[in-house]
């Protein structure tokens, strides 16, 4: 009886132990046969998707369904310089067994996703080919890759440079400018000596006049830099640096190309400045060759092709304008200032992926106003002069009809008319020499009179012509008062 007694407490005392081991276990989760019978308490999350008071069982059937939105809605990046490339849905897949086992009750969990090596190394080579990866470089991709993809939260970008450091040694050269110039002055010497070298880093904005602050170079002239600063602009308009702030003299400078200027003003405060997007350092070198300056931008290579050009260029014809001064003799014109042509300039850029156009963009338009042409001009009239043979020769007909009729000894004058004049023939012929003897008379049927003088005997005349240098014309003096002169254009007191 004793034994039978005793026999049924151990198995009484067995039950409360199992009973107590369970309600132990409601509050976490864990494998084995009671796995399923286990509740996950309040606040317990894998990755976004709440888990809280489900058993594994449940748990499982919620996160294949989260997991199968998730897969289809992935959104990661892989980024080399300007490239992004999409990590396809298919290379990507979340464990929810694996994500439970290591899953604790009450906290935050992470999510388990597996990237396909060979999925991965497909897309990096197709996408990246102008780069070599290694084996090891992919597993390094994928396990970044997969460390990301633990919160769950989209989208996700992966620098492949910052987990490849050997990419930084397939530097080289990928943008280049150059200026024309037989002597290197001094300011652009410390210009080019103060930028070669440069590093720009990551993520950063490079201001032209900011870094030259304090610099010897800062000496040079707002020419000399803006020379410089056009050399780094055209060099930048081949990357896909973002250019922030960039402007333009009112005349192009010589030997700076058109539609790639740069403009330093320190009066008028005016800078060049860009931003680099990229995760990777930019080096900037120049050279003198002894016939051109020469800038160029080393780095790891993009893999887009920025092609720039000036699509462009309209010129336009300068206005002249005519100043009046007293200084200048009359008839004579000079020339103050020849002008200059104006032109308007239209640049583009194309970018291409693997030798197609993907975007054309427009860069600038820069507008360059045309210098008029400035002409000094005298402020006297210049008056025409008439050969004396001409007045001699002249005869005047005011309203009526002129003519000349042979005589012999003495002149004679009659009048039909309101008035008449007669001359003697002692005249002058039309080469200043004696006339023919003859004396000519004139009549006048007009309201006035007008001195005659027959060639030869006779002839007719319709012109008006005043003889004498007492003869009163009218002209402007320097203030532009109307004034008597005579007909060499003297004033008259």
């Amino acid at each position: 009886m004793k034994l039978k007694q005793y026999k049924i407490s151990l198995v009484l005392g067995a039950l409360l132990l199992v009973i107590s081991a369970i309600f132990a276990q409601q509050a976490y989760a864990g494998d084995g046969f009671f796995s399923n019978f286990k509740k996950f308490s309040k606040h317990t999350y894998a990755g976004p998707f709440d888990i809280s008071k489900h058993n594994r069982k449940e748990a499982k059937e919620k996160l294949v369904n989260d997991f199968l939105e998730l897969e289809q809605n992935v959104a990661m990046q892989l980024i080399v310089q300007d490239l992004r490339v999409d990590v396809p849905a298919e290379v990507v897949h979340f464990d929810p067994d694996a994500t439970l086992n290591e899953a604790k009750s009450g906290v935050d969990n992470s999510l388990i996703a597996n990237v396909s090596r060979e999925g991965l190394r497909t897309v990096m080579k197709q996408n990246f080919h102008s780069l070599s990866f290694s084996e090891d470089d992919v597993e390094k991709i994928a396990a970044q890759l997969e460390v990301q993809l633990q919160s769950g939260i989209m989208p996700q970008q992966v620098y492949i440079a910052d987990f490849i450091p050997d990419l930084y040694e397939q530097k080289q050269v990928i943008a280049t400018a150059a200026y024309e110039v037989d002597e290197l002055e001094k300011g652009l010497r410390l210009l080019m000596d103060d930028l070669n070298g440069l590093e720009i880093q990551p993520n950063s904005t490079f201001s032209f006049r900011e870094y030259l602050s304090g610099k010897e170079s800062a000496s040079a002239t707002d020419l000399q830099m803006t020379i410089m600063s056009s050399l780094l602009y055209k060099a930048a308009l081949q990357t896909n640096w973002v250019i922030d702030e960039r402007n333009i003299s009112s005349e192009l400078p010589a030997g700076v190309e058109p539609g790639f200027e740069a403009a330093i003003n320190r009066k008028l405060d005016l800078d060049f400045q860009f931003t680099n997007p990229n995760q990777t350092v930019f080096t900037i070198r120049t050279a003198w060759t002894g016939a051109q300056l020469e800038l160029s931008i080393e780095g790891l290579p993009f893999v887009h092709r920025y092609d720039t050009e000036v699509e462009k260029i309209t010129k336009y014809d300068p206005k002249t304008v005519i100043r009046y001064s007293a200084f200048v003799n009359a008839g004579a014109i000079e020339v103050v200032d020849k002008g200059k042509k104006g032109m308007e300039v239209a640049v583009k850029r194309n970018i291409l992926l693997n030798g197609s156009l993907q975007e054309m963009e427009d860069v600038s338009i820069d507008f360059y106003a045309p210098k008029p042409i400035i002409e000094r001009h005298s402020l006297k009239k210049v008056v025409e002069k008439v050969p004396e043979s001409d007045v001699d020769s002249a005869s005047s007909n005011t309203d009526g009809n002129t003519s000349g009729n042979g005589s012999t000894d003495k002149p004679s004058t009659s009048s039909n008319g309101k008035g008449s004049t007669s001359s003697n023939g002692g005249g002058s012929g039309s080469d200043g020499s004696p006339g023919s003897g003859n004396t000519g008379s004139s009549s006048s049927n007009g309201t006035g009179s007008g001195g005659s003088g027959a060639v030869n005997g006779s002839g007719s005349s319709n012109t008006n012509v005043p003889t004498g240098k007492d003869d009163v014309k009218y002209d402007y003096d320097k203030g532009g008062n109307l004034i008597k002169v005579d007909k060499n254009g003297d004033p008259i007191d």
